[in-house]
C-alpha cells in the first residue's frame, strides 16, 4: 500500500463531518475524500434485548350471586419488584470467528429485568418478567380480602429441533383482609396454534395447592410437526391460569394471555429444522483486529454514506439464491488488473501495494440490498497507522459522495474470504433464512 501522509499531519487538518468521522481532504463539492475511521464504543450484548408488552390479558369480575365469591384480574399490577432470569438454551454461543468465547458467554445470555406484563426476547429465548394475578374475595358483592400472585416464565427454543420447553413459576406474594382461607388451588394450561401442539400442556398434574409466600413451578413442552418457515405466519403460544378457593363461588376463576411475539420454525438452514423468534435481528460482529480492511470497508459505509447499511435503522436482508448473489457481485465488482485506466465502473486492483487485492462489496452480494452497479459505489482503501484506520479515495476518476449506497473496498483476499465465512456461520447459527433481517457491528 502506498505511503500516506503522516498521521500527525492528517490530524492537523482534520475536521468533523456529519457522519462523525474526520476528513483531511475534500473535493470541490465539499465531500471528504480521506480521513480517519471513528471506532464505535464496544456494544454491551445481552443485557435487555427486544421487549413486547402483553396486550390481550383477559379477565373480568362482576357480582352475580349472594354469599362469598371469588374473582381474578390482571388489571392492577402487584407491588413487588422486577424478576430476573439469566441463561438459556444456548449458553455457549460461538463468536463470528467460529470459536466459543468464554468471556462473551454471560454477555450473550438473555437477561430479563422487565416490568409487569412485559416479555423480553433474544433470537432463541424469551422471558415473562411478571404477570400479576390479583384475587378478590367478595361477600354480598363487597370486597373482604385480596391475594396477589405473580407468574413468571422462561422459554428456550431449540435451534436444532422442533420441541422446546417453557418453565412456569407462580409465586404467592401476599394476602390482605378477611379471606375465607388463605390457601388456593392453582391449575395452569398452555396451548399453541398452527403446526404446533402440546407435548405437555401443564407444568404440574391437575390442581396444585399454594400457600402464602410459596412458589410452585414446572415445565410445559411444545412440539411442531411441520415447520412453518418463511413468511406464512408464525406460532403463537397462549396461557391460562385457574384459581380455586374452598368455601367460595368462582365468579371469574381464570385469566389468560398470549405471548405477543410469534415463533418461526423452519427447515431452510443447515441439515436440521429449528425454531427462532424471527423478529429479533441477529448481529454480525466483526472486530477490526481480526477482519482488518474488510471490517473497515463496512464501517466506512456506515459512517460516511447516508445509507448506513447494517445498522438497526437500515438492516441488511439475506439473499439465499446463489445465482442472484453472483449477479450482485458481478454488477458491483467489475474487476480489472493493476495498470488499467481508472473509470467509475472499473475496480482496478492495486496488487503492488495490497497483497492479493480483492473487491469487497458492501452491502454484501448475499444481501437483498447488494448489487448496485460499481460506478455508483465509493471506492476506498485503508492503512493502519499508529492504531488509526486511515481511509482514502482509491479511484481518482470518481470522487466520493455521501449519496453512494455502496462501497467497494480494496481488501486482501484472505480477509475478504474470512468476513464472508463469518457471515455464513451467522446464517447457520442464527437460522437466518431468505429475506431475514440482520445487523452488522464493527468493533475494535
Amino acid at each position: 500500500m502506498r505511503k500516506w501522509i503522516a498521521l500527525s499531519s492528517a490530524l492537523l487538518v482534520a475536521a468533523a463531518f456529519s457522519s462523525g468521522s474526520a476528513h483531511a481532504e475534500e473535493n470541490s463539492n465539499g465531500a471528504a475524500q480521506s480521513g480517519v475511521l471513528q471506532i464505535p464504543e464496544q456494544r454491551i450484548q445481552g443485557a435487555e434485548k427486544e421487549k413486547s408488552a402483553i396486550t390481550d390479558a383477559s379477565s373480568s369480575c362482576s357480582h352475580i350471586a349472594k354469599g362469598r365469591e371469588l374473582c381474578l384480574s390482571a388489571a392492577e399490577p402487584s407491588e413487588t419488584g422486577n424478576t430476573y432470569w439469566a441463561g438459556g438454551g444456548r449458553a455457549a454461543r460461538k463468536s463470528a470467528s467460529g470459536d466459543a468465547d468464554a468471556g462473551q458467554v454471560a454477555a450473550n445470555e438473555l437477561v430479563c429485568s422487565t416490568g409487569q406484563l412485559n416479555y423480553t426476547y433474544d433470537r432463541f429465548n424469551s422471558c415473562l418478567g411478571s404477570y400479576p394475578v390479583n384475587i378478590t374475595e367478595l361477600k354480598e358483592g363487597k370486597p373482604v380480602g385480596t391475594a396477589n400472585m405473580e407468574v413468571t416464565a422462561q422459554m428456550n427454543l431449540d435451534p436444532d429441533g422442533l420441541t422446546w420447553k417453557e418453565n412456569i413459576k407462580i409465586k404467592y406474594v401476599k394476602f390482605t383482609g378477611n379471606l375465607t382461607t388463605t390457601t388456593f388451588g392453582v391449575s395452569f394450561t398452555a396451548n399453541c396454534n398452527r403446526s404446533c401442539s402440546m407435548v405437555n400442556a401443564s407444568p404440574w398434574a391437575g390442581e396444585q395447592r399454594i400457600i402464602p409466600e410459596q412458589t410452585i413451578s414446572g415445565d410445559v413442552t411444545f412440539g411442531v410437526g411441520t415447520p412453518n418457515s418463511g413468511f406464512n405466519g408464525g406460532i403463537t403460544t397462549n396461557y391460562k391460569i385457574n384459581i380455586s378457593q374452598s368455601g367460595t363461588i368462582p365468579v371469574q376463576p381464570n385469566t389468560s394471555w398470549s405471548n405477543p411475539q410469534k415463533i418461526r420454525c423452519d427447515n431452510e438452514v443447515g441439515g436440521t429444522a429449528g425454531c427462532v423468534y424471527s423478529h429479533v435481528k441477529p448481529n454480525l460482529e466483526l472486530p477490526l483486529s481480526q477482519y482488518g480492511e474488510a471490517a473497515a470497508t463496512y464501517l466506512f459505509q456506515q459512517q460516511y454514506s447516508n445509507y448506513a447499511w447494517g445498522t438497526e435503522q437500515e438492516p441488511l436482508h439475506r439473499l439465499a439464491d446463489e445465482a442472484a448473489q453472483q449477479a450482485n457481485r458481478d454488477s458491483t465488482c467489475v474487476v480489472a488488473a493493476e495498470g488499467a485506466v481508472d473509470t467509475p465502473e472499473l475496480f482496478v486492483r492495486k496488487t503492488s501495494r495490497i497483497p492479493e487485492d480483492s473487491c469487497d462489496e458492501y452491502p454484501f452480494a448475499a444481501s437483498v440490498e447488494g448489487g448496485t452497479p460499481g460506478e455508483f459505489c465509493n471506492d476506498v482503501e485503508f492503512e493502519l497507522v499508529d492504531g488509526k484506520w486511515i481511509y482514502d479515495n482509491a479511484n481518482p476518476s470518481k470522487p466520493w459522495t455521501q449519496e453512494a449506497n455502496c462501497t467497494r473496498g480494496h481488501v486482501p483476499f484472505d480477509l475478504n474470504r474470512n468476513a464472508g465465512g463469518a457471515l455464513g456461520r451467522l446464517v447457520q447459527s442464527e437460522r437466518i433464512i431468505d429475506f431475514d433481517a440482520y445487523t452488522v457491528t464493527v468493533t475494535e
